[in-house]
């Protein structure tokens, strides 16, 4: 929890959180209490502004504005433009001082040797200005996207689940961290990637780090549809371009709960509408404006972590948790490292 901070003076060291230093400050059973004690106490004096977007130019901008009439049709399948987007998102409690500006850039024709993503989140004293720190937005954006995945399966996933399935590549280890962290039951693991080769390398990847192998069954999976209905937890983390639904409904085992985590719009289809007809489905609030799917929903996570309705009604009942990605999130979890790395002696500082 936040406490107030007192008045800055003029040598307040600005730092810089890069994504090792994260890692170490943001682990999933911190994250994760600090989160559902905040959502329900400061969610209401959090004001988001809507996420904006720019177009930038590119290399190609020059090209495809001299290009010919006669060739206007090959023009369309033109690569996506670059964008810059912005998520700004503030405190209107002074128990909990903080401004919080995420920045996006998305450079589509990036080589395969650079990603095509790329993140900052700027923190600043919400009531005198003052900027504290930057961090590595990817990196966060991975530890907040898992700790919102694990307090979704606490609040609502059987008590006592087995086996979680979780599709992704290695970048969501995370979330395999915190479906385990929020429901310590789980013994059995299956990944499963359209690539079998990410599978594997991902299947590999988790039993190495696995303290206690013993503990735990790891497997990937080569046919998605046969390993479905084994899973008491599915998570869909895997960012796969298709309009083909990923996960079918109709697969599910009575109680499952279903974690989408991988798409920020509908015309990526994480799951089909059978799986939503199915049960209770609950999102973040950035969901509800920008993943056009989720018409019919039950509540969102602020609502079950402060207590206003319970998450799961039924043993056999179907539960599905959206998120998309919450500047409110990206505050909290900002102020969070912040403030746990001023604890510290040895935080990275550039």
């Amino acid at each position: 929890m936040a406490s107030q901070l007192p008045p800055f003076l003029s040598n307040q060291h600005f730092i810089h959180l890069n994504s090792t230093t994260l890692n170490m400050l943001l682990s999933p059973d911190q994250l994760m209490p600090h989160l559902i004690t905040s959502l329900p106490i400061f969610g209401p004096s959090i004001i988001s502004v809507q996420r904006l977007s720019y177009t930038l130019p590119s290399s190609s901008s020059s090209t495809t504005s001299s290009t010919s009439a006669s060739t206007s049709a090959s023009t369309s399948t033109s690569p996506s433009p670059n964008v810059l987007s912005l998520k700004i998102c503030w405190s209107t409690d002074p128990s909990f001082p903080y401004l919080s500006v995420g920045m996006i850039t998305e450079f589509p024709s990036n080589s395969s040797f650079l990603p095509d993503k790329h993140s900052i989140i700027s923190l600043f004293h919400s009531l005198t200005g003052v900027p504290l720190a930057s961090l590595d937005g990817r990196s966060l954006s991975f530890l907040r996207l898992a700790a919102l995945s694990g307090i979704a399966s606490y609040l609502l996933s059987l008590s006592s689940p087995t086996t979680l399935l979780i599709i992704g590549t290695s970048e969501c280890a995370h979330l395999v961290t915190a479906h385990r962290v929020a429901r310590p039951s789980i013994n059995r693991i299956i990944v499963y990637h359209p690539d079998l080769s990410i599978a594997q390398d991902f299947a590999h990847e988790l039993c190495s780090r696995e303290p206690n192998p013993s503990s735990v069954i790891i497997t990937y999976a080569k046919d998605l549809d046969q390993v479905i209905g084994m899973a008491d937890i599915v998570c869909c983390a895997a960012y796969i371009a298709t309009n083909v639904p990923i996960v079918k409904g109709k697969l599910l085992k009575a109680g499952a709960h279903l974690d989408l985590v991988g798409s920020l719009t509908y015309e990526i289809k994480e799951c089909d509408d059978d799986a939503l007809s199915r049960g209770g489905v609950f999102l973040d609030e950035v969901a509800m404006n920008e993943a056009g799917a989720f018409v019919n929903y039950a509540g969102t996570l602020t609502d079950l972590a402060g207590g206003k309705m319970l998450g799961r009604n039924r043993y056999d009942e179907v539960t599905v948790f959206k998120a998309v990605g919450s500047g409110k999130i990206d505050l909290w979890v900002a102020q969070f490292a912040y403030e746990n790395s001023k604890k510290l002696s040895n935080f990275a500082v550039v």
